[in-house]
């Protein structure tokens, strides 16, 4: 049996993690060939592990054999008013080597759990590779959910919908500020409703109103709104898309896309990924990058349909907070 050391990783740490996050991707690239990108390197590797440790605060485990490290885990720790004290384990986050059980990955987050609890977080986001499926499975071990799903389309191989609706697609200008006000309910409407749950606070709606309304006069967005008789039935709104592991070179993002309730059905989202495809197609983009909440039943089976494959889950965990006060520990339990 394989003994292991665990002690807390530093920024001294970064060039042994990027060795194993690099084999941990070319492994991923077996699965999803397009994540052989510019960044699968180790300088560029190395460069965002320091950047973490640097200018964030980062808790996290290493597990060593004959000193050598065999894996590691990584928690940003996180406060803000939307999801309050959390941990955030990134796509970098977490990497064991290739001739390593799974059970591993669970032992280091046994090692590092209790040190994030005691820092007040009781809510554990990680965004977990789907490459090998032996991330996804210890993590569902860990009594992680799925949260969101982070997807990606090869516009190559895009086949349009034949049966679509009869709207007019245009790319919206600044005289459509008004307009994206108006789209912005879109979105919270579907993420408030069941079976998603996903909150979106009334104090919230002001702010998220300005900027849709404000993606128009941004040079960096493409917004597409699909029209009939005058009325806006639905958008779709794209970018470039970030650098990183996990995104293909010269891709685009589909940040964020709606389509009104009453036009659910009749080809208005067809409508608008053939066009939006084609756009960003004829801009040279090969792959297009979305994510979405899997449990947003509209979102979770169309963007399939349009051939997004999913390559990396967010994943959470809600610990009872009560943990803080019920430990065997403490004498007053005992």
């Amino acid at each position: 049996m394989i003994r292991f050391d665990f002690r807390a990783i530093t920024v001294a740490d970064s060039p042994a993690m990027a060795e194993l996050l690099r084999s941990r991707q070319l492994l991923e690239r077996s699965t999803f060939p397009f994540l052989q990108n510019r960044c699968l390197n180790t300088q560029y590797i190395v460069d965002v592990l320091e950047q973490l440790f640097r200018s964030n605060r980062v808790i996290g485990t290493g597990a060593f054999v004959n000193g050598k490290m065999v894996g590691y885990i990584m928690g940003e720790i996180k406060v803000d008013t939307f999801r309050g004290r959390h941990v955030w384990v990134p796509y970098e986050g977490i990497a064991i080597r290739e001739d390593q059980s799974p059970e591993l990955i669970r032992a280091l987050y046994a090692k590092v759990a209790d040190s994030w609890l005691k820092q007040g977080c009781f809510m554990h986001y990680a965004v977990v590779p789907l490459g090998n499926q032996a991330y996804f499975e210890a993590f569902q071990r860990l009594s992680f959910f799925i949260q969101q799903v982070h997807g990606v389309m090869n516009t190559e191989g895009y086949r349009p919908f034949a049966q679509v609706s009869d709207a007019k697609v245009r790319i919206a200008d600044k005289a459509d500020r008004k307009k994206m006000g108006q789209l912005s309910g879109i979105i919270q409407s579907y993420q408030n409703a069941t079976p998603t749950f996903e909150l979106v606070l009334p104090e919230m709606a002001a702010d998220i109103k300005v900027g849709y309304e404000g993606t128009v006069e941004d040079g960096n967005m493409t917004v597409l709104l699909a029209e009939k008789d005058g009325e806006v039935l639905g958008f779709q709104m794209y970018g470039a898309a970030d650098s990183g592991l996990m995104s293909p070179d010269d891709s685009a993002e589909l940040n964020v896309a709606g389509t009104y309730a009453g036009q659910m059905g009749a080809g208005v989202g067809k409508k608008l990924m053939n066009e939006g495809c084609a756009l960003m197609k004829e801009r040279g983009a090969r792959h297009i990058i979305a994510d979405w909440r899997i449990t947003n039943l509209a979102s979770s089976t169309f963007w399939p349909k349009c051939g997004f494959k999913p390559v990396a889950y967010r994943m959470a965990r809600h610990i009872d907070s009560n943990w803080a006060w019920a430990s065997f520990d403490e004498a007053y339990i005992r």
